[in-house]
């Protein structure tokens, strides 16, 4: 029973969006794994995050028993490192922090670039410009749209460059100098940082 359920939930979240009230999240659970209870929107989430090539997978009944399959192990083996204590490991807690911080660096950077890409604006004066200095041998009207977003992108890199600069200048930053120098060179001697 529990697998003719997962055989006609896949297809329902895939192509109509079942889903409880709106805004509420579907807590009702589709799959149990241990103590471990997958909810509707947590399938949700893995079906957003399935590969293209793999989405033709959920269109047979076999194919959505092998992506529930694959679910299912792979909670079994993220519990399994758990128990064996991996996710409190040094180099797994570091993997995971440096993962974090890209991102989060992506995140802020994709949303300060969208907010400057809005600012900026090239104006016909400086595409005419461009094009005079650029001894480029196209007549202009062929190469107005790449110049166009030469210009754009330059505008865009210095503005980001500016705002970097801003919050370099509001921060508290101090450097040693001499251990930095210190912990370099051992390193370009072949030493272990």
């Amino acid at each position: 029973m529990k697998k003719l359920f997962f055989i006609i939930l896949i297809p329902c979240l895939i192509y109509t969006g079942c889903s409880s009230s709106a805004g509420e999240g579907d807590k009702r659970v589709v799959a149990q794994v241990n103590k471990y209870k997958m909810s509707v929107d947590d399938l949700k989430y893995e079906l957003r995050s399935i590969p293209y090539d793999e989405k033709g997978l959920l269109k047979t009944k076999k194919g959505r028993r092998e992506y529930m399959d694959r679910l299912v192990e792979k909670e079994i083996l993220l519990q399994e490192a758990q128990h064996l204590g991996l996710d409190r490991e040094k180099d797994f807690m570091k993997s995971i922090e440096n993962y974090w911080e890209q991102a989060l660096l992506k995140s802020l950077l994709q949303r300060k670039s969208k907010e400057i890409s809005g600012l900026i604006h090239v104006y016909e004066n400086e595409i005419e410009d461009y094009y005079k200095t650029s001894g480029e041998d196209l007549p202009l009207s062929k190469v107005r749209a790449e110049i166009r977003r030469a210009i754009r992108q330059k505008k865009e890199t210095k503005a980001m460059d500016t705002w970097i600069q801003e919050l370099k200048k509001k921060s508290y930053i101090k450097i040693d100098e001499d251990l930095v120098r210190k912990i370099l060179s051992k390193n370009k001697k072949g030493g272990i940082l």
